[in-house]
């Protein structure tokens, strides 16, 4: 996740969802893995000068920890690391989200992954911006019973074609598991570019 994208009508969608599911599951903690890439911000230029933007006013408007202080009973971390397509970075990084999934002494969780885009192309593509199938597969398994596994996805298409069943199928064989137990969540009259698929550990 950027910086530069926190706090859009998306972020609404999603905590609406996160909430939504930590009700109606009972969780009391929610992780979400940022898949984090900080924004280099420019500068504003004002009468040929230049302006950096006030640290504060980066804290108030894209500091995506804020949503750790939401006034609710429920604990909200995240998983800040910074996150790169390097390939001894996403092992690394991966090794420590194990790390840190396994370590929780916490009771049912969601685990939320949030990547910009979500999961790898078909073909196989991938950079900073996705997830790959078997990154998700490794941290299902990490997980506990009762765990929820929530998954931010991005539409990958402009052409219109159907991309929200394909998605969540490939979701589903990613962690191994019948499409029929992945449920999915969106909102197409908010932000109808994006989807979100869970799926409870038994």
């Amino acid at each position: 996740m950027k910086d530069q994208w926190y706090g859009d009508n998306r972020d609404l969608v999603k905590w609406t969802v996160l909430l939504e599911l930590a009700t109606k599951y009972k969780v009391t903690n929610v992780l979400q893995v940022l898949y984090y890439s900080p924004t280099n911000w420019g500068q504003i230029e004002i009468e040929g000068e230049q302006v950096p933007i006030p640290a504060e006013l980066l804290k108030h408007f894209r500091d995506v920890n804020s949503i750790c202080n939401l006034d609710r009973k429920l604990k909200i971390e995240t998983f800040k690391e910074p996150f790169t397509n390097d390939a001894t970075a996403r092992k690394n990084y991966l090794e420590t989200l194990i790390r840190t999934v396994r370590d929780r002494d916490v009771g049912p969780s969601i685990v939320f992954l949030d990547p910009d885009t979500g999961l790898e192309p078909n073909g196989g593509q991938f950079n900073s911006t996705h997830v790959t199938g078997d990154e998700v597969q490794e941290i299902w398994k990490a997980l506990r019973e009762g765990d929820l596994l929530v998954f931010y996805q991005h539409q990958d298409n402009r052409a219109g074609r159907e991309w929200i069943e394909r998605k969540r199928t490939q979701f589903a064989n990613a962690i191994k598991i019948d499409i029929a137990l992945v449920k999915k969540a969106h909102a197409p009259r908010i932000a109808n570019d994006v989807a979100f698929y869970f799926i409870q550990k038994a």
